[in-house]
């Protein structure tokens, strides 16, 4: 008993192990990238094939999208890379099609209560991003219509260096697409018919290029690892439909940069890390074409973040983590018209976590309860302006919150093939910069906003199956429910701007079914459905009790692949 747990505990965590949807509470999809994943596929559509997901986009291939858990909002959802949050709190909406799915060998998707490793607790749910093993190797060039094309290479290596084994992984991924689909205009008079036209998207071409790098050296005993993370992309932005733009741009520059020390000595683990996040944004819109009129701006966001986990297996049925976490994200806006010297913006935040995952009745029961401590510092970010009040302060400065969370796993005896499963937690989202600040002229800031809030639970059970060595079944099904305080919400307060604000209260409630079959190592099939129901509680009396927009109530999903 106690060489099978302390396994458990060793492999726990590790970067290349596979999340079982059988073995933890948690409302989990795994979804593998291999050749069940059609090749015309992006990240976008694999997320949006998992329970409980929508994926938003804001045109076709290569275009924005980003993606929905639960009927939240794109910020309620934290996507991480190996493990490094892309969004820490929160702190922006990721753009999918920045990350292309050729970096990666799996895809994992927490609805809800996330493993208390990753530090965090968003609204929505959590994206974990696995990067491809140090053997991969691929090469890959397609072309396609509106001259769209694109090529992957992979360079593995593996080594020794010192007695110690070595391996390093080089990818490369290179887009572009002229994106000029056929767009329907109706000239802007919806009721003359007569004037309606297809026309092709002006000013959707698009060029990006990523490359990964990852080096390490040692074992799993002691094994140290740097990785770097490069994108540039350039894109037209291209208006709408009845008044496109034909200049307005958009240049995008990110790195991501790691380095993580990580061990294991008999019934202990750890690893701590240290990561940079730097971001540019420079939107070009001289000539008014997008938005409120004239922008033309640079933006550098920045994020340095430090995180060490420590779990040590007492006993065979007890494992605790503590996972320790901070970070500094700032920005800096600059009015390249104007010529003024931008001012730095910048939050702090500590996150401090203990997460126990307990086995009784002889692994029939696994408890998993959470303890989050997060402690945020916005004293920087408290603004002065002037308003029709008077003044208008930024009124969380300092804030010290505690979220609380717990799941439970029941096998029942003589059941293998059956896991009953209930999470419940409360979770908290501070304003983003953007919210507070404005964005590239079509935001416009608030920063009288506070934090967004709110609880989240779900019950449910996965059932398996092997018929035959050939035939292999899985079904899923999850109930949830979840509200929501003071959920921001973009409003349209002109033609061509938003404002965030504060919403009263939300309320969801759903229903989750999958079904995976495997047959004869050569057939895979996959449905979800979906059934969410959203009730907006705002006192004011015309929109209470009505449904959220953009949360639809039927989702429906199914995949079958055919594959050698």
């Amino acid at each position: 008993m106690d060489e099978v747990v302390e396994e458990e505990v060793l492999v726990e965590g590790q970067k290349d192990e596979e999340v079982d949807p059988s073995e933890t509470s948690a409302a989990v999809t795994v979804i593998p990238i291999d050749e069940r994943i059609a090749a015309s596929q992006d990240l976008g559509s694999v997320l949006n094939s998992a329970s409980g997901t929508v994926v938003r986009r804001l045109g076709g291939l290569g275009d924005y999208s980003a993606v929905s858990i639960r009927g939240s909002s794109f910020r309620q959802v934290q996507v991480f890379l190996d493990g490094i949050p892309l969004n820490p709190d929160g702190s922006s909406a990721v753009n999918l099609v920045e990350l292309p799915l050729s970096y990666f060998q799996r895809v994992e998707v927490y609805r809800g209560n996330a493993p208390s490793h990753f530090a965090a607790a968003p609204l929505g749910g959590v994206v974990n991003l696995v990067t491809q093993p140090s053997d991969y190797q691929q090469g890959a060039l397609s072309y396609g219509s509106m001259e769209t094309a694109r090529m992957v290479v992979s360079v593995p290596f593996q080594g020794q260096w010192a007695g110690r084994p070595v391996d390093s992984l080089l990818l490369a991924d290179g887009f572009q697409s002229k994106g000029d689909f056929l767009n329907f205009s109706d000239n802007g008079t919806i009721y003359n018919v007569t004037d309606d036209t297809l026309l092709p998207r002006q000013n959707n071409e698009k060029t990006q290029f990523n490359s990964y790098f990852r080096w390490r050296v040692g074992d799993e005993r002691l094994r140290f690892s740097f990785s770097d993370v490069f994108l540039t992309r350039d894109e037209g932005v291209p208006g709408t439909s009845n008044l496109p733009s034909l200049t307005t741009n958009l240049a995008t520059r990110r790195n991501i940069a790691t380095a993580q020390l990580e061990g294991q000595h008999s019934a202990a683990m750890w690893n701590a890390r240290v990561w940079s996040n730097q971001r540019l944004e420079r939107y070009d819109n001289r000539s008014g074409e997008v938005g409120i009129g004239r922008v033309w701006e640079e933006s550098t966001y920045g994020t340095w973040g430090v995180l060490s986990s420590v779990a040590y297996g007492f006993k065979s049925w007890l494992l605790p983590r503590i996972t320790l976490s901070a970070h500094r994200d700032a920005v800096k806006q600059a009015n390249l018209i104007g010529g003024s010297t931008p001012r730095e913006h910048y939050r702090t935040a500590a996150v401090g976590v203990l997460g126990v995952d307990a086995w009784l009745l002889q692994d029939q029961i696994k408890l998993s309860p959470v303890v989050q401590v997060d402690w945020l510092n916005n004293q920087d970010l408290t603004t002065i302006t002037e308003s029709n009040t008077g003044y208008a302060v930024d009124r969380e400065q300092v804030l010290s919150v505690l979220s609380p969370r717990a799941g439970l796993l029941l096998r029942p005896r003589h059941t293998h093939w059956l896991s009953l499963k209930a999470n419940w937690g409360e979770y908290l989202r501070p304003p983003d910069f953007s919210e507070l600040f404005g964005n590239r002229g079509s935001i416009v800031g608030n920063d009288e906003l506070v934090s967004e809030s709110g609880w989240q639970w779900d019950v449910g059970a996965r059932a398996t199956a092997s018929f035959s060595q050939d035939v292999a079944a899985a079904f899923d099904l999850t109930y949830f429910e979840r509200k929501a305080e003071n959920q921001i919400v973009f409003i349209q307060n002109s033609q061509r701007t938003s404002i965030p604000v504060n919403f009263a209260a939300a309320h969801l409630r759903g229903v989750e079914a999958a079904l995976t079959l495997g047959l004869w190592d050569w057939v895979d099939s996959q449905s979800n459905l979906t059934w969410t129901d959203s009730e907006n509680l705002t006192p004011v009396a015309s929109d209470r009790g009505k449904r959220l927009p953009r949360v639809p109530e039927w989702e429906l999903n199914q995949s079958t692949s055919v594959h050698w």
